[in-house]
């Protein structure tokens, strides 16, 4: 089991990034298969879509978000509640890390998960919690 950070998923639509694409498309293939599960805060989901939306289009964007809702993409949205959103912003006080970065790195200390990615903003957070480089 493991977290992805919106950097994951969106190296599926970067065409420069094609180690990292192939390293995605293979978790993704893993969790498709049973093998493993994914999850994704619903902010790092959100966060994929606007970027998305921005760069590719209204289409693509929600292309992907209907993918997630039907399990064509498997991976699996955590939602965002009080508990969440307040420890999310004590990390974002602390390190030096987008906000949408924070609920990734919360959810994966709640869950007790590494993170898939390949941002060098997770660096800071080594300590707190695993990450899985792509």
């Amino acid at each position: 089991m493991f977290i992805l950070d919106s950097f994951a998923l969106l190296c599926l639509f970067d065409r420069k990034k094609k180690r990292e694409n192939r390293t995605i498309r293979k978790y993704l293939e893993d969790a498709e298969n049973g093998r493993i599960k994914l999850y994704i805060s619903k902010i790092n989901e959100g966060e994929v879509f606007y970027k998305l939306y921005k760069y590719l289009g209204e289409s693509v964007a929600v292309g992907f978000r209907e993918d997630l809702k039907h399990g064509i993409i498997p991976v699996n949205i955590v939602s965002v509640n009080d508990k969440r959103a307040e420890r999310a912003s004590e990390i974002k006080a602390r390190y030096p890390l987008s906000y949408a970065d924070a609920f990734c790195i919360e959810l994966a200390r709640d869950m007790n998960l590494p993170v898939i990615t390949g941002d060098p903003e997770f660096e800071s957070v080594k300590e707190i919690i695993e990450v899985a480089w792509m």
